[in-house]
């Protein structure tokens, strides 16, 4: 049985049987607009970790607002006779009563590694402490223990060098200029799964893949394309979502060895796509989740809305 390879067509972010169609259509507008996808941000690791961290000016303890202002050259003695040392770049670990205790060692490292990521965090010079579930349940283990030792009582709001941080749904600590931001990222997530609400370079982006779609179209039916997305206010193509047109154009692609081209040349044959698409929304072929049932919902009001339009 031969078997089939299988290529990424940048142009749609889907699948692909022939290699040729992983040519980029158009270099300069797909550089601009499909070369990022805002909605996966990535945040830049090393350049992070080596920015000095925004320190405080003087080391302070306020017990009565659960507060601690840590500074440069603070000292912070933990267990076993561990002493963690604060600097621009991290905090070291010296001391140790038993050399051959590696168990307390290991803890006292812990607790550096997360009051490091912590003093950046803080400092605004990190965003994200950790990018696993294992990694924040070291650090919010690790800043339980260093703030006990610091006398700060993580079971309620605490404060360090400024920043508020709490424990959020998952019990991980949370800073407050996190939770605004995470706020703020659903939300533009939520405006870009819409037409009418995303940014302009999520604008872009469906511009560059209906062009992909549409590029062999009558003129009559791209704008009635462009009508359909200002009126229904429907992001076709999702970030985070294969649309029904997508998935149909992979599987003609893989039947015909790379013929992707799935509403051919004329009104007809535009028309007869979107009765697959409005056909395969009714009769999916896996099981739906809400979720998904509610963006098919949406999907089919658009080619509903689009086929509508092509016929007038």
């Amino acid at each position: 049985m031969q078997s089939i390879s299988s290529y990424i067509n940048p142009n749609t972010r889907g699948l692909t049987s022939n290699y040729k169609n992983t040519a980029i259509k158009d270099k300069e507008t797909y550089n601009e607009a499909m070369s990022q996808h805002l909605l996966n941000p990535v945040e830049d690791l090393v350049q992070a970790l080596k920015t000095p961290i925004k320190l405080a000016k003087s080391s302070s303890l306020s017990r009565q607002n659960n507060s601690v202002n840590i500074a440069e050259g603070q000292r912070i003695r933990v267990n076993g006779g561990h002493v963690l040392t604060v600097t621009a770049h991290g905090v070291e670990v010296s001391g140790g009563d038993n050399p051959y205790d590696t168990q307390s060692y290991v803890k006292a490292q812990r607790m550096a590694d997360a009051l490091a990521s912590m003093l950046r965090n803080a400092g605004g010079t990190m965003a994200t402490v950790a990018h696993s579930k294992e990694e924040y349940a070291r650090y919010t283990e690790g800043i339980t223990d260093v703030m006990s030792y610091l006398g700060i009582d993580t079971s309620k709001d605490f404060t360090v060098n400024g920043m508020k941080y709490s424990k959020n749904k998952d019990g991980w600590y949370e800073s407050e200029a996190n939770s605004d931001a995470q706020a703020a990222y659903e939300q533009l997530k939520a405006n870009n799964r819409t037409y009418q609400f995303a940014d302009e370079k999520t604008k872009k982006q469906v511009a560059y893949i209906s062009d992909y779609y549409l590029q062999t179209v009558p003129e009559s039916v791209k704008a009635a394309w462009q009508e359909t997305l200002e009126e229904t206010g429907f992001n076709p193509f999702q970030t985070d979502v294969t649309s029904i047109l997508t998935q149909l154009s992979v599987e003609q692609d893989f039947l015909t060895g790379g013929d992707d081209n799935i509403f051919g040349e004329t009104k007809e044959s535009c028309l007869a796509a979107i009765d697959k698409v409005l056909e395969r929304i009714e009769n999916p072929l896996a099981a739906v989740t809400e979720e998904r049932a509610a963006y098919l919902q949406q999907e089919k009001e658009f080619y509903t809305v689009l086929a509508s339009k092509i016929r007038e």
